[in-house]
């Protein structure tokens, strides 16, 4: 597959885009933070995570306001905020797939950690160093290393 073409159509539900977005290999979510993601992924992701407008804003980089703002005109994500959308996104459905549900996988990614100096996955992920921290930690879950 080439990097500009998508491995399936866009969801037509919020509900979709968190496994959608999962689901890309690198090359593909290259071109499509690029071209710029709808701001419903950051949306779905707030209510899957059950996180305020302030915590929603911090998730992709940007004030309250401006997210609040973006969200209500139904902007598109800049470069940055694609990035970091993208992912939480993908660390989500990795604690789904290892912890059986999205629910579940949201309760633990608020949860503070041990193995991440008692941080919480989700702000152990602010930066791509802590995202890799965190994936390193569900990988070893799922091959049954205790923690």
């Amino acid at each position: 597959m080439s990097p500009t073409t998508q491995q399936s159509a866009p969801p037509k539900t919020e509900d979709d885009w968190v496994r959608w977005v999962a689901n890309w290999d690198d090359a593909t979510a290259n071109v499509e933070i690029r071209q710029g993601l709808p701001i419903a992924l950051v949306v779905r992701l707030q209510e899957l995570l059950d996180l305020t407008d302030e915590q929603a804003a911090r998730l992709i980089g940007r004030s309250r306001s401006t997210y609040s703002r973006h969200r209500n005109q139904d902007k598109e994500l800049g470069v940055p905020e694609g990035e970091r959308a993208v992912r939480y996104a993908r660390l989500l459905a990795l604690a789904a797939e290892t912890f059986g549900s999205l629910e579940d996988a949201a309760a633990w990614m608020q949860e503070p950690n041990r193995a991440l100096d008692d941080d919480t996955p989700l702000d152990m992920a602010e930066t791509a160093p802590g995202a890799t921290m965190v994936r390193d930690l569900l990988l070893g879950v799922q091959h049954g290393f205790v923690l």
